[in-house]
């Protein structure tokens, strides 16, 4: 109910047809950045999913189940890309040769596989000559 309502009233054209002519703006200035090559100007547009939350929060109390419901479909995952990439990283980690790790290990071998985590491979190799101790699961980790 609260969905035809909406649709009727001038709140719905007003508000979504600003937001799909911001979007169509940024992906224009996305395009003129790219072409005149201004990297660091990309940085500085506004994501996409701000400025469509930003549209959502703005309706009244009074849609709140429609809210609801833009929010569920909104934050669904594009793809299961990031479910099938942990997968196949745990398989290449906990292989038949390494079946010994603890779920522990295998979990922050994981973390470590699927982030942007850079380790300092200098800092490591330094620690290790000196006998320093350091954790186990991170060096194991680092050569995956």
């Amino acid at each position: 109910m609260q969905s035809l309502d909406l649709k009727t009233k001038d709140l719905w054209s007003g508000k979504f047809t600003e937001l799909k002519s911001k979007l169509e703006e940024l992906e224009v200035q996305k395009c003129m950045y790219i072409a005149h090559h201004k990297w660091s100007a990309l940085k500085e547009i506004p994501p996409v999913e701000a400025l469509i939350f930003s549209a959502w929060n703005s309706l009244p109390e009074c849609y709140s189940e429609v809210k609801k419901l833009a929010y569920g479909v909104l934050t669904i995952f594009g793809s299961t890309y990031s479910c099938e990439q942990a997968f196949s990283c745990m398989n290449i980690i906990k292989s038949t040769v390494r079946s010994q790790l603890t779920n522990k290990n295998l979990e922050t071998c994981l973390k470590l596989k699927t982030t942007i985590y850079k380790p300092d491979l200098i800092k490591l190799s330094k620690a290790c000559k000196a006998n320093a101790p350091i954790d186990v699961t991170i060096y194991i980790c680092v050569f995956i």
